[in-house]
Parts: structure tokens; C-alpha cells; sequence
């Protein structure tokens, strides 16, 4: 019984990490403009303080995505693809930075690619 309780306490503290971590790295795209897997191509913007990161959820409603790979690394930030999101860690100088995603899967039972080109401000 002990056992089950320290794996129970375990996963809640780990849970509660991971969303406090979640919590303090905001939206990229305050109001990203959507893509539709029809091999199309969107522009974000995304401006963020130096030293900070921020996590943006891609996946649309209507979407299932397969996969999401990073197809052009920033210059300077860092990007980590998580399930159907990313992670941006902003340098800790200012200066612009970019990025292209590629994401591909179905869109109301459609197949289909799209690709995201992320234009980044460090302030």
C-alpha cells in the first residue's frame, strides 16, 4: 500500500511541476493565423522579453496531426517540438531571430502539409 501511495505522490508532484512550468511560459501567438494542411504556407510573429520562453499549441480544431518537425533551426533561440506544439527559449540578448515548422496530417478528413515560418523579436 505504501508503494502505491509514493507512486500516487510522485506523479501529483510531477504533474504540478510540469504545469506550473507550462503555466509561467505564456502563448507565442497571441492570435496565430491558421493553417489548413493543404500545403500552405503561414507567417507567426511572436515577440518575447530575452531570457524568457514561451509554448504554442498548434494542432486546430478540426486536425489531427501526425507529425511536427522543426525544418529550420533559430539562429539564436532554441525550439523543442512537444506532441503537436513547441517550446521557444529566447536568447539572452535581444535581436531577431526565425524558424520554419513543418506540420503535416488531416484536416476534416483531408491529408495533407503545411509549413510555418516563425518571424521572433527578442526585446
Amino acid at each position: 500500500m505504501k508503494i502505491k501511495t509514493a507512486a500516487a505522490s510522485l506523479c501529483f508532484f510531477a504533474e504540478y511541476w510540469l504545469q506550473a512550468r507550462a503555466a509561467t511560459a505564456g502563448e507565442c501567438v497571441s492570435r496565430p493565423e491558421r493553417f489548413v494542411l493543404l500545403s500552405d504556407t503561414v507567417y507567426w510573429t511572436v515577440s518575447i522579453p530575452s531570457g524568457t520562453e514561451c509554448l504554442q499549441g498548434l494542432r486546430g480544431k478540426t486536425q489531427l496531426l501526425d507529425e511536427v518537425k522543426l525544418v529550420e533551426a533559430p539562429s539564436t533561440g532554441i525550439v523543442t517540438i512537444a506532441g503537436p506544439s513547441f517550446r521557444y527559449q529566447a536568447p539572452p540578448s535581444p535581436g531577431p531571430d526565425q524558424f520554419r515548422i513543418s506540420v503535416s496530417g488531416e484536416n476534416r478528413r483531408q491529408r495533407g502539409s503545411s509549413v510555418i515560418i516563425v518571424e521572433v523579436t527578442v526585446r
